[in-house]
């Protein structure tokens, strides 16, 4: 399976340049059994099963996990999606390091933004690539988290493709894990709807009721009758037989939501892969998103080697965590993002919580002081006015 080591980018949206996200462990890892949160990739080479990203309003959570997805698009399909926004000039300059079948490669290129006026707009909606360059190098176990320094990385042949808006990652990455991206829900409801309805029918009924009893145990028994009608009945209720339609009508926003991450999260953590998702505490109450990430850790379930990596605003999350290196913290200074790592950028005292650091401003992640207060004065000008 592919993971993911190192994302380094300039000119996208506005990441400061050489935005930088390393996903290999910083602190020591003295024993994997027992860091529930570590994912060994190769002897002594360890990443996540569970990276979170947070920070204040407008500090580029989202358009972090965005650019994650595009670049895992890319590692997946050799494309990468041109979407005019994402480009502070006329390109990007992309280097993505990562693992796969026992050698690491270090990948570097343009992506090129496309002109309105050019023909090739017209063709294909995906970016073009110019110097493109891999290199590779066998890994070994005594390199550990040095990789980039002690290995002899040697670039590989000069692979051509017909296709000039496809990457030479194509040829070697191609299908080689699975991705799911999942944003804040109340942005596509339909999509939602249409993604839940699947989800009812992929695991066995008793899987399946377990699941939705989770999430609202009023449920007694919910399963197709046919691809159209849906059998249902809550505890001391007659069953009905309803459309998909009438369905989401009698079950809770929280409910469709819940069901169908929780069922998507598991199906990754069968087939191995990596999941985003965008604010994490849109779907879940606290309790059972602590399930999820005890889910993702648990080496006894997680067999797969699966990640997740999500934004969140609910920091009392973090006190799940065991380690401080797989905690991103992202934020704005002046008119551009960077990206530290709790571990490596912030001196901090382990016996206090984490929520309680971040909730005592800390890491300089609340709202401004002064203008809250001057919001405060503000409204309290606009009321006597209306008196």
């Amino acid at each position: 399976m592919l993971y993911l080591l190192r994302v380094e980018i300039s000119g996208y949206k506005m990441l400061e340049d050489n935005f930088l996200i390393d996903f290999v462990t910083k602190a020591k890892v003295s024993e994997p059994d027992l860091n529930k949160e570590v994912i060994e990739i190769d002897e002594n080479l360890y990443t996540f099963s569970t990276i979170a990203l947070t920070g204040s309003n407008s500090s580029g959570k989202t358009t972090t996990l965005e650019l994650l997805h595009q670049v895992l698009f890319l590692l997946k399909t050799g494309r990468w999606r041109h979407w005019k926004r994402d480009f502070l000039g006329d390109f990007l300059s992309l280097r993505i390091v990562f693992y796969l079948n026992g050698e690491i490669y270090d990948y570097s290129s343009k992506i090129l933004a496309k002109s309105m006026h050019e023909n090739i707009e017209i063709h294909s909606p995906y970016a073009q690539f110019k110097e493109e360059t891999i290199k590779v190098a066998k890994y070994r176990p005594t390199v550990g988290r040095r990789y980039l320094k002690e290995l002899k990385f040697e670039v590989l042949d000069k692979m051509a493709l017909p296709i000039d808006d496809t990457s030479i990652l194509a040829l070697i990455t191609k299908e080689s894990f699975s991705v799911a991206y999942i944003t804040p829900f109340a942005n596509d409801p339909r999509l939602i709807s249409s993604r839940f309805f699947n989800c009812l029918n992929y695991f066995n009924d008793d899987m399946m009721m377990s699941i939705i009893q989770l999430f609202d145990d009023s449920i007694e028994n919910l399963k197709y009758a046919s691809d159209d009608i849906i059998l249902f009945k809550r505890y001391n209720m007659p069953e009905i037989a309803v459309t998909k339609y009438q369905l989401l009508s009698l079950l809770s926003n929280g409910t469709i939501k819940g069901i169908e991450l929780y069922v998507r999260i598991i199906r990754m953590i069968k087939s191995g892969g990596i999941i985003l998702i965008d604010e994490i505490e849109n779907c879940f109450h606290k309790n059972l998103v602590s399930n999820i990430l005890f889910l993702m850790t648990d080496k006894g379930i997680n067999v797969n080697k699966a990640q997740i990596i999500f934004s969140t605003h609910y920091v009392e999350i973090l006190d799940i965590f065991d380690r401080r290196d797989n905690i991103f913290i992202l934020k704005r200074e002046k008119s551009s993002i960077k990206a530290l790592n709790l571990y490596e950028n912030y001196p901090i005292r382990t016996d206090i919580l984490k929520s309680r650091q971040f909730n005592n401003n800390t890491f300089g992640t609340l709202l401004n002081y002064e203008r809250l207060m001057q919001v405060k004065r503000k409204i309290k000008h606009e009321i006597s006015n209306n008196d």
